[in-house]
This record gives C-alpha cells, structure tokens and sequence, in this order.
C-alpha cells in the first residue's frame, strides 16, 4: 500500500510540474531597417522595473545583472563595446512582472482495490479483493515567475527588435531569467 501510494504521490508531482511550467514569448522586428549596419552594441546592466509592486531581492539583481554580463558570448556577429557613445545599437532589459505564486490543491477521495490473502491450517490459501476509501490531503506548492521586455534600438532610440518573455515554473526566477536573455542574444545573431 505505502510502495503503491508512494508511487502516485509521484506521478502528481511529475504532472503537476508538466502542467505549471509555461513559457509565452510575444516578438516584434523592424521589417524595413538595414540590420546590417550595426557593428557595435551596448548592454545597459541597469535593470529598468515597470511596476512599483514588483520586490527583486539584492540576490535576484545580482543575478540577473550577472546573466546578462555572461550571456554576451552568446552575441557573436556583433562587437559589444562598454561605452553607449560609440555603439550602434543599445540592448535593455525591463523588468514587467517578478514573483512567486502559490496555488492550493483540493484533497482528493481515492477508491482502490485492496486484496487480502488468508491461509488455513490446511494450507488452503484464500483471497478477497475489498474496496479501500482514502483521503489525499490537500498541499500548497509554489512557482516563480517573470515576464521582461528585451529591446534593441538604434542610436537614435527607435525600437527595432524586441522581445517579450514570460515563464512559470517550481525552478527559480533567476534560472529561468538566464534562459531567456540567453535565447534573447542568440536570437539578436539572426537579425543580420
């Protein structure tokens, strides 16, 4: 019984993470501008934040300043230069949603089958298969989640790519952060 209710308590675990975890991106580029001509771009590390409800920790910052410093490798058709002035184009990230959600699970009545074995003292073995009534309880779980804006402009500060993600998972938000401006750069890559 407990190898059995064991195995179910996982198989939930296994679909209700399947089912939490969601990615939406929403994309825009500039159809008439000459990608070709940017050479040089700038990363701002200056997080920008669009909701005053919105609490990142000191730790979350870091994180993220740290991704978008370490995922600059993944640009590679363009040169990243540390100074806005001499950059053709400036890549910024703002953040539009940051946070931890906690979702509730209703308890569950389970009906299985039991089976219960007897031997007599004859060595007669007898079985009968009886109906056994549970209660799962309820539990809460939790999930991160972040949606940014990435966006690319010109020197002159028109919008020519962006990009907005948002992603729910149980993993952390820094985590999936780092995916996301991850695809982001590699993505910029396919512009020229």
């Amino acid at each position: 019984m407990k190898k059995y209710l064991c195995s179910l308590v996982c198989m939930l675990c296994i679909l209700c993470s399947a089912v939490i975890a969601s990615a939406e991106q929403a994309e825009w580029k500039a159809t008439n501008y000459d990608f070709n001509k940017i050479e040089k771009i700038y990363i701002d590390d200056n997080i920008l934040i669009d909701d005053d409800d919105i609490e990142l920790s000191d730790l979350s910052a870091l994180k993220i300043r740290q991704s978008l410093e370490e995922n600059q490798k993944y640009i590679k058709k363009y040169r990243i230069v540390h100074n806005k002035d001499l950059a053709d184009a400036i890549l910024s990230v703002k953040l539009l949603n940051w946070g931890t959600h906690e979702y509730w699970v209703e308890p569950k009545v389970v009906t299985e089958t039991k089976t219960i074995s007897h031997t007599d003292k004859n060595g007669k073995t007898s079985s009968i298969s009886i109906p056994v009534t549970t209660t799962e309880p309820g539990y809460s779980y939790y999930t991160q989640s972040f949606s940014a804006k990435f966006e690319l402009v010109d020197k002159q500060g028109k919008t020519i790519f962006e990009r907005i993600d948002t992603r729910e998972d149980t993993k952390r938000a820094y985590d999936m952060f780092n995916r996301a401006s991850k695809d982001f750069y590699k993505d910029v890559n396919s512009l020229k």
